[in-house]
C-alpha cells in the first residue's frame, strides 16, 4: 500500500549558542557503560513503563521547570526503554544526560501508536502519562513495531498522540526520531512508519530528526537477539541523535 505523506518543513528553530549541543556531544562520547545490567523489560518494567531518571547537573539548554530543572519524557519502544541495557545506558538517559534533564522514560516494549506491548499498552498510555506531567522536552520515537500495521491507523493515532501532546504543552520542545532498526537492511514498510510519524510531529511544530539507521552493517553493535542494542549501539544511537541535533540551532 502507498503511503499519502503530507511534507511539512515547519520546524521551530530559536537561536542558541552552538556550543551547547557540542558539549552534549562531547559528554555522549565520554559516557561510560554502568557494570551492572537489569532484566530484560518483560520482567521488571513497572505498569506504564514509566521510569524516572535522575540528572544530577544541569546543562545548557531548555526552558526550566519550577523546580529549577528541565523535565523531560520519552515516549518509545524496547530500545528506547533499553531492554538488556542499565537504565543509563539507552539513548533517551543518554540524550537526556548530555544536557542535564531531568528524565522520565515512559516507553514500553513491543509497543507502537498500534502495536500493543508486553503489558497489553500501546503508545496512548504513555502519552497520556505524559499529559499528566509537565515536560519542556519531548522525545518520541517511531518503532519497528507498527511496520506491520494499518498504516491508515498508524497515521490516525500518531496524528491524534501529537496533537494532544502540542495542545497540552505548546511550549514544549517535541523531538521525534526515526525507528533503530537493527543490522540488516530495513524494510520499505519501516521507511513508511517514519514517514508517516515525521509528518505528525513536523504538523505540530515539532523537530523531526532522520537519523538513518547507524546500526545497519555492524552487529557487534546489537544483542543477541539482533534486534536491540546493546550498551555501544545505544551509545550510537544517542550520538548519532546529537549530530542532527547540533546544526538546527534548536533552544535545548
Amino acid at each position: 500500500m502507498r503511503i499519502h505523506t503530507r511534507r511539512r518543513l515547519r520546524t521551530r528553530l530559536a537561536l542558541v549558542a552552538p556550543a551547547a549541543v557540542t558539549a552534549a556531544l562531547l559528554a555522549l562520547a565520554g559516557c561510560s557503560a554502568l557494570p551492572s545490567v537489569r532484566p530484560v523489560a518483560g520482567q521488571v518494567q513497572p505498569a506504564q513503563g514509566t521510569r524516572p531518571t535522575a540528572v544530577a547537573a544541569a546543562g545548557t539548554g531548555a526552558r526550566q521547570g519550577t523546580t529549577g530543572t528541565v523535565d523531560a519524557v520519552a515516549i518509545g519502544d524496547s530500545i528506547a526503554f533499553g531492554k538488556g541495557v542499565a537504565p543509563d545506558q539507552a539513548w533517551p538517559a543518554l540524550v537526556s544526560a548530555a544536557h542535564g534533564w531531568k528524565l522520565t522514560d515512559l516507553a514500553v516494549s513491543g509497543s507502537g501508536f498500534v502495536k500493543p506491548g508486553w503489558n497489553g499498552t500501546t503508545y496512548r498510555q504513555q502519552v497520556d502519562a505524559a499529559l499528566r506531567l509537565q515536560p519542556q522536552v519531548i522525545l518520541l520515537a517511531a518503532t519497528r513495531n507498527d511496520r506491520e500495521q494499518d498504516p491508515a491507523a498508524v497515521t490516525a493515532n500518531a496524528d491524534r498522540m501529537l496533537r494532544e501532546l502540542r495542545g497540552r504543552f505548546p511550549h514544549a520542545t517535541i523531538i521525534g526520531i526515526t525507528g533503530v532498526w537493527g543490522s540488516d537492511q530495513p524494510p520499505a514498510t519501516m521507511t513508511h512508519v517514519d514517514e508517516i510519524v515525521g509528518d505528525a510531529v513536523r504538523d505540530v511544530d515539532g523537530t523531526w530528526l532522520d537519523i538513518g539507521f547507524p546500526l545497519v552493517g555492524h552487529p557487534q553493535l546489537l544483542q543477541a537477539d539482533g534486534i536491540h542494542p546493546n550498551a555501544a549501539g545505544q551509545k550510537i544511537v544517542a550520538q548519532t541523535i546529537e549530530s542532527k541535533l547540533r546544526p538546527l540551532n534548536l533552544a535545548l
